[in-house]
């Protein structure tokens, strides 16, 4: 049985406004291409890295960018292991749930969870299936949505490992699913590296007590904070981040021409394709795959000599 209780207090009704305003702005600023891409790939990497180093991974945040930047990884350690995994964790929920109308059930969380570690389920799948049934019959604010499941799901415990993380994930789910992952350019974690001190008090507290009004006001707090740098950096000619040399953004006339090719609805391509299409040896094909899956252009489906690739 659950045992929420919250308010949507003036002050959190005034931080959700403010939030749909600053959603408006995003959403209906043209963006060059370009750019756009160069924003989602670095809100990626900052959800990636904050989050885990809240979690207590002990990369460096040159090293992952190194990492994630890179076409090949060869003989990574649990730490690098668990960068890649979180970043296949979140290229499952982006190919799989922007804009879905299916309900989230608990089997979803658990293969999701799969993705990130060796973990198991410890408690009844039942109760995980009410708590997201619980959220998906209010119909209330995706933002509210979010910050309930990070704090409840926590408190359940539900796995053996990687409790935090997939409660995060979840939240991160819902997000997309309800378009309030603002394009991908959002990455919430930042802001509480900021203060760790803020948000550390703020999760305790929501942890340990049944009323999460606070935590709801803190979390959506958390997200203009953001909001607002996604909005400067949209402004600003040249924003960024991520310190990564010019020549990762920058395609081959082959690289762009794949893309073009994918442009066409329902349209997948496979290595022996581009081999095919372009006359370029194996290799080559697999670099190019490889470098536009990493830039945040092509989603991989499947494995082995079964795989394809879609377009984002």
């Amino acid at each position: 049985m659950l045992n929420i209780s919250y308010n949507i207090s003036s002050r959190l009704q005034d931080h959700l406004g403010r939030i749909e305003d600053l959603r408006r702005q995003i959403l209906l600023t043209p963006i060059p291409p370009a750019k756009e891409l160069r924003l989602r790939w670095e809100a990626v990497f900052n959800r990636i890295y904050y989050s885990l180093k809240l979690a207590g991974n002990s990369l460096k945040k040159g090293d992952m960018l190194k990492l994630l930047s890179e076409v090949t990884h060869k003989q990574a350690n649990s730490d690098q292991k668990a960068v890649l995994k979180y970043k296949e964790a979140l290229d499952y929920i982006s190919q799989n749930w922007q804009g879905s109308q299916s309900p989230v059930d608990a089997r979803t969380i658990i293969e999701l969870h799969k993705i990130i570690g060796n973990g198991k389920l410890r408690a009844p799948q039942s109760g995980l299936q009410y708590l997201l049934d619980y959220l998906q019959t209010k119909e209330e604010n995706p933002i509210v949505q979010a910050a309930i499941i990070i704090i409840e799901m926590e408190k359940m415990q539900l796995f053996t490992e990687h409790n935090n993380l997939i409660a995060r994930l979840t939240a991160d789910l819902f997000l997309c699913k309800y378009g309030y992952d603002f394009k991908g350019f959002l990455a919430y974690e930042a802001t509480w590296m900021e203060d760790t001190n803020a948000f550390r008090e703020s999760h305790e507290r929501a942890l340990n007590a049944i009323g999460l009004t606070l935590w709801l006001e803190y979390f959506a707090e958390s997200i203009i904070g953001q909001l607002e740098e996604i909005v400067q950096s949209i402004k600003k000619p040249k924003s960024g981040t991520v310190n990564l040399r010019e020549s990762f953004w920058q395609l081959n006339e082959r690289q762009k021409s794949i893309l073009s090719f994918l442009d066409q609805p329902q349209t997948t391509i496979t290595n022996r394709q581009i081999q095919k299409r372009y006359k370029v040896p194996q290799i080559t094909a697999s670099r190019d795959l490889a470098r536009l899956t990493s830039l945040g252009c092509l989603f991989s489906h499947g494995k082995g000599r079964s795989v394809y690739y879609t377009k984002i």
